[in-house]
């Protein structure tokens, strides 16, 4: 795993199957627990000691790049040895799946944009209330992120979707057609290094 970028006072020690992170080396204030699913994919479990708001961004930070660094691991594999991630089998009563896709750069594998998939959401309020649910995940990406709603039609030609950037800043809804995402994806890749 790359060497993970740190705030000062901030060290993880591996403990088992799990990462612990401490603040002035001796005070944990949480950890990632990394585990295989059923699928033979690795499945991170952060968790959060109290107090927790004064914990939670840098767990966050943390989990956000070891899953960088496995997307971008993943992202060497040829085309046809990739594979999707799915859902555990036995969710949570109540637990919401949002499918999400990284993009990474076509020259050096590292992480460029991200999509989280609402298609329910319907409504500004709908597609603001979904990346309230990223907000703490967006808050620690160095990359953009998007999460794209319901379209407003139902012809692919011309139907745009709902629209919310939530990183590196976040934006205002608006609608943009599938296309017009693309292009700006193929312009991250372009630009990137």
């Amino acid at each position: 795993m790359n060497k993970l970028q740190l705030p000062p006072g901030i060290s993880v020690k591996k403990r088992g199957n799990a990462y612990a992170i401490f603040r002035n080396e001796y005070q944990e204030i949480g950890g990632v627990v990394v585990r295989g699913t059923s699928q033979g994919d690795t499945q991170l479990q952060p968790y959060v000691e109290a107090p927790q708001d004064n914990n939670k961004q840098i767990v966050a930070l943390v989990v956000q790049q070891m899953t960088d660094a496995l997307l971008m691991h993943e992202a060497k594999n040829p085309d046809h040895a990739r594979r999707d991630a799915f859902p555990p089998n036995h969710l949570p009563k109540g637990t919401e799946v949002f499918e999400n896709k990284v993009f990474t750069c076509s020259k050096c594998n590292q992480n460029i944009a991200k999509l989280v998939f609402s298609w329910e959401s319907a409504s500004v309020e709908e597609t603001e209330t979904v990346g309230k649910k990223f907000e703490l995940e967006a808050s620690v990406s160095d990359y953009p992120v998007w999460v794209l709603g319901a379209p407003d039609c139902d012809n692919d030609n011309i139907a745009k979707h709902l629209t919310l950037q939530i990183a590196p800043k976040k934006g205002k809804v608006y609608w943009e057609h599938p296309e017009d995402m693309n292009k700006r994806l193929i312009e991250l890749d372009d630009n990137h290094c």
